[in-house]
């Protein structure tokens, strides 16, 4: 008898008497991520790794009861309430993510799919809360920043760097010194934030995910690799859409109203998202034509993502029309998930 059990393909059995203690170190592990800043983006992916290990209820249980107890925490303890907030957040890129695997789908058609969701759901509540609350999102946005440019001012009042005079420090005193002016550029790129916070984490942990498939693929018989989101490539017609939107940001210097190079730089960084996708995957392969790989691949994939993301998305662009893999096919190696 053929066995087609996940479990029996792979010669491995799940632990279910050790299940407890590792799903509540996933959940710890992702409230950990959640508390540092930056690194919240992947907070999601031990939230996936639940779901996929240990099933949907008891995930959705285990996230609700940590969920509680943060918000308990928060009004108890002096836990910041963005936490919580940012975990039950993670807990939706986590059920969204899981989904795809779990539905054995494509990833890129799941990106798209899931984004659109994250998307629609963040807006829809964005637009709720401007109906039904008494302040809208708009001044809520300025009572926000001017609180965090009060603090980092005060914060910095004794900084010689900062107070030394020069450029920056000038240009630095001028953006914390114009709160209102700040809210309303960041009210004004709002839908662009949306976009790429919500399509730029879900592929981030869908990446992370698949990348550390040998976790999980014992239980789940995933029919794509992660070489199938590597090799993202945007659809020529979104030359189309491109091309509106930079003439959008250039025409307002030629007597387009200002509500165009609104338009324009939404549009502009809502593309740039898939472009940028679309250059990692020409990066990815750049780097196998030259056999970086491992731990120094690491660092050359996390440095680029965060100093160089233009670059990538520029290069993204570009491949619409050169198809840069084609010149690193020669010494390409097949790698499978280590990437």
């Amino acid at each position: 008898m053929i066995m087609t059990n996940p479990e029996a393909q792979t010669g491995k059995s799940f632990d279910q008497h050790a299940s407890l203690g590792k799903l509540l170190f996933l959940a710890i592990i992702s409230i950990a991520l959640c508390s540092f800043g930056p690194l919240s983006v992947f907070a999601p992916v031990p939230l996936v790794l639940a779901f996929l290990i240990y099933g949907r209820l008891t995930t959705l249980l285990i996230g609700g009861f940590s969920t509680s107890l943060l918000w308990f925490f928060s009004y108890k303890y002096a836990v910041p309430l963005m936490i919580a907030g940012m975990y039950l957040t993670s807990m939706l890129y986590a059920i969204l993510i899981a989904e795809v695997i779990l539905r054995d789908i494509n990833p890129v058609k799941g990106l798209i799919t899931t984004g659109i969701i994250l998307v629609s759901i963040i807006g829809g509540s964005l637009i709720g809360f401007n109906q039904l609350s008494k302040t809208s999102v708009k001044n809520e946005l300025k009572s926000s920043v001017t609180k965090l440019m009060t603090m980092v001012k005060e914060q910095n009042k004794n900084n010689d760097t900062i107070n030394a005079g020069g450029e920056e420090s000038r240009a630095f005193q001028d953006l914390i010194s114009k709160p209102e002016e700040l809210a309303v550029e960041i009210y004004g790129i709002l839908p662009a934030i949306i976009f790429v916070i919500s399509f730029f984490g879900l592929w981030i942990c869908l990446y992370m995910t698949l990348r550390n498939s040998m976790i999980w693929r014992y239980k789940h018989l995933y029919s794509y690799t992660l070489k199938d989101l590597i090799n993202f490539k945007a659809p020529e017609f979104f030359v189309w859409p491109l091309i509106v939107s930079l003439v959008c940001v250039v025409g307002t210097d030629y007597g387009l109203p200002k509500l165009a190079h609104t338009f324009g730089t939404n549009l502009l960084y809502c593309l740039g998202v898939f472009y940028l996708f679309q250059g990692f995957g020409v990066y990815n392969a750049f780097l196998q034509y030259l056999r970086i790989g491992g731990i120094l691949k690491t660092m050359f994939v996390v440095f680029t993502l965060v100093m160089a993301y233009k670059f990538l998305a520029i290069l993204g662009m570009f491949d619409m029309w050169f198809d840069f893999r084609k010149f690193f096919i020669n010494k390409k190696k097949d790698e499978g998930d280590i990437l």
